[in-house]
């Protein structure tokens, strides 16, 4: 430790999120946690509701407090606003688009400095979109997860690009890894994504009919939860795929159920940066994703997968059929994803954080 950080205690962050239960943006904040330099910053997590699992044990795990601030509107902004002040926060984060209300309003009268985030390409409803569009004038930096996110809340919030960065999210590329060898007992195509419009897996079993029809013996695991769920059983049924397809619901597996697949499928139909494309490069498998959001910033067309219009089914089963078929091009773009995956290792997203922290804290931070 330096002779300043002996002079400077570490600058107490408050980082604010809507709940900590299964999702990308945790996940990325239980990475970051994880890794800041303790010597130079001392993190303190709000979380707006009572859906906790399972990030806040790994939190406290790490030595992070977890304050959960649920109950109703009103007195959950009082109660954000009085721990902020019991802690001594000196520098708020906040984390997707609910909590950057909160954390705006709970810090208006205290100006400590204010970093909101943006994290995919959806208008909020008229209120939400109202208070993040006074958030972002109010903030120091906002935080975009792609190039794409940044340039869609100039447009739809009129965040001011000056004061926007954009910082990848970041993959732990110990817990994704491939396998030594996949198992060669048929081949498996797996999907991640919660069982809601966006993510599309009704469009997930349409393509998995159509390409069992041309190549027998695939099998088919979804992975998530969600309001859908009835809507998905019931087209799993009518198309027959009962034997073949497995709606795996949230598990706690997913790196082993990813390293036991050979296909990974994205078909949402808007994103910001999705995890889950990663956590499948870093595991070694070749990713057919629509261009939406971010997706398209994070692998090459053609090299380490293919990306394909949103709700373009055929298109799905086509590169599907050319991967499946041919092992050498699978063993090929399953090593170029591995690659490209290490290139977004947690390192480089806690450097950048840190180095936003370090920036607009309102004293010397080493």
């Amino acid at each position: 430790m330096s002779d300043r950080a002996t002079v400077f205690p570490p600058i107490r962050l408050g980082l604010v999120i809507g709940q900590l239960s299964a999702g990308g943006a945790e996940g990325q904040l239980l990475l970051l946690c994880q890794g800041l330099d303790r010597a130079r910053f001392s993190p303190v997590v709000y979380c707006l509701g009572d859906r906790t699992i399972p990030y806040a044990p790994l939190l406290e795990a790490a030595g992070v407090p977890v304050r959960v601030i649920a109950g109703a509107r009103p007195a959950r902004l009082w109660r954000l606003a009085q721990w902020l002040n019991r802690d001594r926060i000196e520098v708020v984060h906040a984390w997707l688009f609910i909590a950057n209300a909160y954390a705006w309003l709970a810090n208006r009268h205290r100006r400590r400095p204010l970093l909101t985030s943006a994290r995919n390409c959806k208008r909020q409803g008229w209120l939400l979109d109202r208070l993040n569009r006074r958030a972002f004038a109010a903030s120091d930096v906002i935080v975009a997860n792609s190039q794409q996110v940044a340039r869609y809340i100039a447009e739809q919030y009129g965040a001011p690009p000056g004061r926007t960065t954009v910082v990848y999210n970041a993959i732990d590329t110990q817990r994704f890894h491939p396998p030594a060898q996949r198992d060669g007992g048929g081949l498996c195509v797996v999907m991640i994504g919660r069982l809601v419009p966006q993510k599309d897996p009704l469009l997930f079993v349409a393509a998995a009919a159509a390409l069992r029809q041309q190549l027998a013996g695939v099998r088919f695991v979804l992975i998530g939860d969600g309001p859908l769920r009835g809507e998905v059983e019931a087209a799993v049924t009518a198309a027959g795929l009962q034997a073949c397809c497995t709606l795996a619901g949230e598990r706690h597996d997913v790196p082993e159920l990813l390293r036991a697949a050979d296909l990974f499928w994205l078909p949402s139909r808007w994103e910001g940066l999705p995890n889950v494309v990663l956590e499948a490069m870093a595991s070694g498998l070749p990713v057919i994703a629509t261009d939406v959001g971010g997706t398209p910033e994070l692998f090459n067309s053609g090299q380490e997968g293919f990306l394909i219009k949103a709700g373009d089914g055929e298109a799905l089963v086509a590169h599907s059929l050319d991967l499946l078929g041919d092992a050498n091009k699978r063993r090929h773009c399953a090593a170029a994803a591995r690659r490209r995956a290490e290139q977004f290792a947690p390192p480089q997203m806690v450097a950048a954080m840190q180095q936003l922290y370090a920036r607009v804290a309102p004293r010397a931070c080493v």
